[in-house]
């Protein structure tokens, strides 16, 4: 009985959870790809036998691709924020969508997604987008909860531990722009509109 409650409020928190978020119908959304067995969010997480390490209940495999940087230098993943990692085990196009739960998937994402792995043509994350802490001339300032905060809503820096010196920065990740389940139902699952180059301009003085 109580295995019974357990596993059904995780379903019902996991179904809260996906509504509040809009999750459904968005790119992020594979419930109708016969592979991920009708659920929303299974290819991602899991409540049991979770990647430990990646955390957030981590179901899907993630990349070993070295990637060319902003900057141009060729770096594994240690030199990207642990947010970022997750969302290239899906948008470098090296591992497939259905590749999760210990399986190896044979459905990869489509052009139109896939960042690759030559990201000197994508906006700068991890390694090459450490957050500047003093003020400065070209990027608005960061508060003491690594928010940079705007009239149009605030955006995240993440974390990210700099493998040279093993210390923690703060850097611009996939998900200081991008919403992965969707809230607010904004274009490229921005976290709010970009009109006017109002994600842009929250982080960059122009």
């Amino acid at each position: 009985m109580k295995r019974q409650l357990f596993v059904g409020t995780i379903a019902m928190v996991c179904l809260a959870g996906a509504a509040q978020a809009q999750i459904t119908g968005s790119p992020h959304d594979f419930s109708s790809n016969a592979w991920s067995g009708g659920e929303i969010c299974k290819p991602c997480h899991t409540p049991h036998f979770a990647n430990f390490a990646a955390g957030r209940l981590w179901n899907h495999a993630l990349s070993d691709a070295t990637y060319t940087m902003f900057e141009g230098d060729l770096e594994g993943s240690d030199h990207l924020d642990q947010d970022s990692v997750l969302c290239m085990g899906c948008h470098d196009g090296t591992v497939a969508l259905d590749s999760f739960g210990g399986t190896t998937g044979q459905n990869f994402i489509n052009s139109g997604k896939m960042v690759g792995t030559d990201l000197r043509d994508d906006h700068p994350i991890g390694a090459d987008a450490v957050y500047p802490t003093s003020p400065s001339t070209r990027f608005n300032p960061q508060d003491a909860n690594h928010r940079v905060p705007g009239p149009w809503g605030s955006l995240s820096l993440r974390s990210w531990i700099d493998p040279s010196d093993n210390t923690e920065k703060w850097a611009v990740s996939c998900r200081t722009c991008h919403n992965v389940h969707n809230a607010g139902n904004h274009n490229a699952m921005l976290y709010f509109s970009n009109q006017a180059s109002h994600v842009c301009l929250t982080c960059h003085i122009k």
